[in-house]
């Protein structure tokens, strides 16, 4: 009897949404996998501390699977990777060299490099690092990183997930359900996305019967629970979206954490139901 498949779904613990929650509100839905941007981490909590650490768990406490995605980053010619910070407006700088040693000192289970790092450095984290992901198909021992970013056909994008050239796949974007459920029957194993934490940010709640809008004033009358058959922490509270419609309006930071955990435990149950 084959081994049923773990939670692939991976939220960005980095994003604005993502970080509304606890690591114990992530651990509650199931979560076994999170990812940080590396971009976020040198900014916060920077390069230096990062570089006394003995590894990145023993920083952000997350005791499952972590993956680093270094993909945002891009490189000039002289191998330098440069961003600017979006608290204050400096520019952040790592070389090449700096960027590897620090990758491998973070010690994560799962690494998505930059597309420009070199092949060398590419074989080296390959043989340190259990999980190496970069854009292409170009480097063997790298498995293959994709991007859903809306900017191409739907069909475009699942004819790339297709020619995968027998590699192990990680994808990211943001994937509504039916997509998500196309990504699991091509057996797609490592789906990073923020859209249920930012959907939940914006009030964008899913159901059995679609999203429902909870800053729409008719909601105020709607004494349910978000989807009755939901066994998410929020729905198990029996919250309903009267209550959380008000919450939302007056305490939305604390509303926030409801709706994201109802909305990532929604997405992670719709995959596992497929598996």
């Amino acid at each position: 009897m084959s081994q049923k498949k773990k939670n692939n779904f991976i939220p960005i613990l980095t994003s604005e949404a993502g970080a509304c929650l606890t690591l114990t509100n992530w651990h509650e839905i199931g979560v076994e996998t999170v990812a940080y941007y590396f971009d976020e981490l040198l900014m916060k909590p920077g390069f230096s501390l990062l570089n006394t650490l003995p590894d990145l768990r023993s920083y952000c406490g997350w005791q499952g699977t972590i993956v680093v995605n270094a993909a945002r980053l891009k490189a000039n010619s002289k191998g330098q990777y440069s961003f600017r910070s979006r608290f204050d407006g400096s520019i952040i700088s790592i070389r090449e060299e700096e960027l590897l040693a620090l990758l491998l000192k973070l010690q994560p289970e799962i690494v998505i490099l930059p597309q420009q790092l070199a092949e060398t450095h590419v074989i080296e984290l390959s043989s340190k690092i259990p999980h190496i992901f970069r854009v292409g198909n170009e480097v063997k021992s790298a498995g293959r990183y994709l991007v859903y970013d809306k900017q191409i056909p739907w069909s475009d994008f699942m004819q790339q997930v297709r020619n995968n050239e027998g590699k192990t796949s990680y994808l990211a974007g943001e994937f509504d359900g039916l997509q998500l459920d196309e990504l699991i029957n091509e057996g797609i194993e490592l789906i990073e996305s923020d859209k249920p934490a930012s959907d939940a940010f914006a009030g964008q709640v899913y159901t059995e019967q679609g999203t429902i809008a909870l800053l729409e004033s008719a909601m105020a009358e709607q004494h349910q629970v978000i989807d009755e058959k939901c066994t998410c922490p929020t729905c198990e509270q029996r919250l309903t979206r009267a209550y959380l419609h008000h919450l939302l309006m007056h305490t939305p930071l604390l509303c926030q954490r409801f709706l994201i955990q109802h909305n990532a435990h929604y997405y992670q149950h719709r995959i596992q139901s497929l598996l």
